[in-house]
């Protein structure tokens, strides 16, 4: 059985997913969770880092962990531009939250820097993590970003990144590069039946109807 560990960092999630034959990291938090995360990898054989997307709450410390851990560093090549600039791609905000924390995003985007890094691997849709030892699939959601992915574990959960947030109440990401991509990628979701989701940001819920 396929273990998902949950590395909560202030507002943002990183998961640390174990298998028999290692482990992954997905996402690494912003400066100040780095060295949380990276007690959570000790003794895990943690053999890939993957990236759910290129926004800086999810890859500021993505230089510093690859480093320390010694892996490669994994994501989807059209979020590549984030990681240089974040204003890449257009983010808009949906209701009168999306709109608070799209200026949140915005600002924190200005403020903080990212140490650069570079990725040796970009997965796209149906690549396997087995190589690594562990028994998941990658599902390309776009909306939030352009290269948004999630990890499909084990036919047990999926690790959706912020395709879909469980900030307030668990629904579609309340900021997006794509209105109609994040709809289809929520009910692409759906669509994998019974699963756990684990979000980016907020607590597990079970798979639904996404809208």
């Amino acid at each position: 059985m396929t273990e998902i560990k949950q590395i909560i960092c202030g507002m943002v999630n990183c998961y640390l997913v174990t298998g028999k034959e290692g482990s992954v990291l997905v996402d690494t938090g912003e400066t100040g969770y780095e060295e949380k995360v990276l007690k959570e990898c000790e003794h895990k054989n943690v053999r890939l880092l993957v990236l759910t997307h290129g926004h800086i709450d999810h890859i500021q410390n993505t230089a510093y962990l690859s480093g320390r851990l010694g892996i490669p560093v994994a994501m989807h090549k059209k979020d590549m531009e984030l990681k240089q600039n974040q204003f890449a791609q257009p983010l808009t905000g949906r209701g009168i939250f999306g709109k608070a924390l799209e200026a949140a995003s915005k600002s924190k985007m200005r403020r903080n820097r990212i140490e650069d890094f570079e990725p040796e691997i970009f997965l796209k849709e149906g690549d396997t993590l087995e190589r690594f030892g562990v028994r998941a699939s990658v599902v390309e959601l776009p909306g939030h970003t352009e290269g948004s992915i999630g990890l499909d574990v084990d036919g047990q959960a999926v690790i959706v990144g912020d395709a879909l947030m469980h900030m307030v109440l668990p629904g579609l990401a309340s900021i997006y590069w794509d209105k109609r991509k994040l709809r289809e990628s929520g009910e692409k979701i759906s669509g994998l039946g019974s699963r756990t989701i684990y979000f980016g940001h907020g607590k597990p819920v079970k798979n639904r109807r996404w809208v």
